[in-house]
C-alpha cells in the first residue's frame, strides 16, 4: 500500500487527541481497482462503489460532506467534485474526482484504494478561488522527520492563487486576506508543533502533515503524505529540488484537501 494513502496513515493518528474530521472509508474491490487502472482519460462509473458511498452518507453523515479518494479530492473543482450538498449530484461528483485522479499526473493514474467520505467542517475562509470557487482557508504544512518537527509553512502561496484563478476573479483585497491567513502566530506554532510531535512519536519517518483552521473548532488535521513527495517553498532550507520541479499545492498532484 502507498503510505500516502489515507487508508494507511489515518488509523495511526485518529486516536492521538488531534482534531480530525469524522471519516468513513469505502474500500474499492480488487476488480474496481483493476478497472480504474485500465482506464486512461475516461470518466469512470462504479455502480457498487457509488451505492456504498451513498449508503455511508445516508447512515453516518449529514449533508454537506467532503468526498475524495484515499489520496485525491480534485478540490479545485469544488462544487462538482469534493463538496457535496445534494445527493442527486453524488454520481457526477464521484466521477469527476476519479476522472481527475486518472489524469492529474502525467506519469499515470494516481494510486487508489478507497473512496472516503468526511464530515464537512466550515473553515475560517478568507475568499474563494480556482475554477470551482473553492474556499481558500488558513492552512499549514508541517514536516516531521526522525521523530521531530523539521519545518513548517503556510500552504497557499499568493502566486499560485492568482495563477490558478485569474486576478479578475479574485476580490480586490485578496492579497491582504491571504497575508493575514498566512501569518503564523507564536500561539499557533505552539499548538501545531505539539500536534505534529504527537504524530512524530507514532510515525517517526519523513511525513508532511496538513492542518486547516476551522471556524469553530480550531486547527484540524486534514491530510498527510510522505515527506519526500511533498512541496516546500523555495525559501525553505529543506527545499532540495528546483521550484519548478516540485509538487505545488495549486496545480499538479492536487492531493491535499
Amino acid at each position: 500500500m502507498n503510505k500516502s494513502s489515507l487508508v494507511y496513515w489515518f488509523p495511526k493518528i485518529k486516536g492521538l487527541g488531534i482534531p480530525v474530521p469524522k471519516t468513513e472509508i469505502v474500500p474499492l474491490t480488487p476488480e474496481e481497482i483493476q478497472t480504474y487502472h485500465k482506464c486512461k482519460e475516461d470518466t469512470v462509473f462504479f455502480s457498487r462503489l457509488n451505492e456504498q458511498v451513498r449508503r455511508a452518507i445516508q447512515e453516518r453523515f449529514q449533508l454537506p460532506v467532503f468526498l475524495k479518494t484515499d489520496e485525491y479530492s480534485n478540490k479545485h473543482g469544488w462544487k462538482e467534485t469534493c463538496f457535496l450538498n445534494d445527493l442527486r449530484n453524488l454520481d457526477r461528483n464521484l466521477a469527476k474526482i476519479i476522472e481527475g485522479s486518472l489524469t492529474v499526473d502525467f506519469l499515470g493514474p494516481l494510486p487508489i484504494e478507497a473512496m472516503v467520505v468526511r464530515e464537512f467542517i466550515p473553515m475560517k475562509t478568507g475568499f474563494h478561488a480556482f475554477r470551482g470557487e473553492m474556499p481558500v482557508n488558513p492552512e499549514r504544512r508541517y514536516f516531521i522527520l526522525n521523530g521531530r518537527v523539521e519545518c513548517h509553512h503556510p500552504y497557499w502561496i499568493e502566486d499560485a492563487v492568482v495563477k490558478g484563478t485569474g486576478k479578475e476573479k479574485l476580490p480586490e483585497n485578496w492579497r491582504h486576506l491571504a497575508k493575514s491567513m498566512n501569518y503564523e502566530s507564536p500561539e499557533e506554532i505552539a499548538i501545531l508543533t505539539g500536534y505534529a510531535q504527537r504524530v512524530a512519536r507514532v510515525m517517526p519517518e519523513h511525513w508532511s502533515i496538513d492542518f486547516c483552521k476551522s471556524l469553530l473548532k480550531g486547527w484540524i488535521l486534514i491530510d498527510m503524505a510522505e515527506g519526500d513527495k511533498s512541496w516546500h517553498p523555495s525559501t525553505c532550507q529543506y527545499s532540495s529540488m528546483p521550484e519548478e520541479s516540485k509538487e505545488k499545492p495549486d496545480f499538479k498532484l492536487e492531493k491535499r484537501e
